[in-house]
């Protein structure tokens, strides 16, 4: 063999060398080189922009100074066009009349704003106030329900009417560990949500009511994918009145372990979003409606430098088309089929994850791809994201 040969030889079993101790080691900190990406995000404040988002033209919003209608905006004006006319909002529930009246003025004026740039609102009514979370136990004794009619009232008599309200849930993810349920059971979570609609259908009764429950139930607050068990949901839901909820909607999102952990996460949508007991619960309220909320994230465990896992933009399209896949097993079912994505940056915040599409054009264009694959198949998504 020539001089010229053995070198050539030896620099490329070198550098297949180098290759493997980088796979190998990129494996025993359990950061997929196919899924992960190390560098840097672009700052958050430019837009990027992609093609279109949709064939529709974008909403009348420009001017808007609502938080989460000025993030549409945002959304509106990186895809050049309409994006969605259905947001998800936030609210806790009142602890005196005072709080009621202040809290049931500052939805209106959301409402009315939202009405005026044709959205919808999903209201997710989380169990907490401001004295902290809410026992689900003395939420059944009727210890609130004063205050909630306050609420309601206030709203109605500030001129917004049942076609404003959009979609009403309440106690969302119940059998996950953030709230105050020790003491209750699953149906408990039946009683609680049975008492707040009925309030709400007094005062607007044709307001929609839904229910939202995480695909995997969790018994501690370890939310490691393995620590979660996929158990039906009908003890959730069975006594729910079902006039009082028109949807149904289950919940689950990917999961990393972070840069120096063990295991390979979880990365598909049929095991994360489990399809079949969204079916079951619905089949059980005898309701034909099921949301699905989820997303995907470009870092997680972003408060440690040395834990910061990134998934490329690459990876969240394949993601994006997953959810689509699984979403659309239940539409050929018979269902009425929609898609939540949770798209708001909270890097910053003790999730430490990052769920927005607008800090690069690469994750941008992963959203748009998304969007205009659930338009054609008539597959309506809204979005949770506002500005800070």
């Amino acid at each position: 063999m020539k001089r010229s040969e053995i070198i050539i030889y030896s620099l490329i079993l070198l550098f297949l060398s180098f290759i493997t101790v980088q796979i190998v080691s990129q494996a025993l900190i359990s950061r997929n080189v196919f899924a992960l990406n190390s560098s840097p995000q672009k700052d958050p404040n430019v837009i990027f922009h992609t093609d279109h988002c949709s064939q529709l033209l974008p909403l009348d919003i420009a001017t808007s100074e609502e938080p989460h209608l000025l993030q549409l905006n945002k959304y509106q004006e990186s895809c050049n066009s309409y994006v969605t006319n259905q947001l998800m909002v936030f609210e806790d529930m009142p602890n005196s009349g005072v709080s009621a009246e202040k809290k049931g003025k500052a939805m209106s004026n959301r409402l009315k704003e939202f009405s005026e740039g044709s959205v919808t609102p999903i209201v997710i009514i989380e169990p907490s106030s401001e004295w902290g979370l809410i026992d689900f136990d003395e939420f059944n004794t009727g210890f609130y329900d004063d205050w909630i009619s306050k609420y309601f009232e206030t709203i109605k008599n500030s001129g917004v009417t049942d076609n404003m309200m959009g979609t009403w849930v309440p106690f969302p993810e119940a059998n996950l560990p953030y709230w105050n349920n020790q003491n209750a059971t699953p149906n408990d979570f039946s009683h609680v949500v049975n008492r707040y609609l009925g309030i709400l259908k007094q005062y607007f009764p044709q307001a929609k009511g839904s229910v939202l429950l995480n695909s995997a139930t969790y018994e501690t607050t370890d939310f490691n994918w393995e620590s979660g068990e996929y158990n039906s949901l009908i003890p959730y839901v069975k006594d729910i009145n079902k006039e009082y909820v028109d949807s149904f909607g289950i919940q689950g999102f990917p999961w990393l372990p972070n840069a120096g952990g063990v295991g390979p996460g979880i990365f598909d949508a049929a095991e994360y979003l489990n399809f079949r007991l969204a079916i079951e619960a619905a089949d059980t309220l005898e309701i034909k409606q099921i949301w699905f909320n989820t997303g995907t994230f470009s870092r997680k465990y972003t408060l440690d430098q040395e834990s910061t896992v990134y998934v490329t933009a690459a990876k969240r399209k394949d993601l994006l088309d997953g959810i689509l896949t699984e979403v659309e097993r239940v539409k050929d079912r018979g269902y009425e089929v929609s898609i939540n994505i949770f798209a708001h940056n909270k890097s910053a915040l003790s999730e430490a994850t990052d769920w927005s599409y607008l800090s690069s054009a690469e994750d941008i264009q992963a959203l748009a791809s998304f969007l205009t694959k659930a338009e054609s198949n008539g597959i309506k998504v809204s979005l949770f994201d506002r500005s800070e």
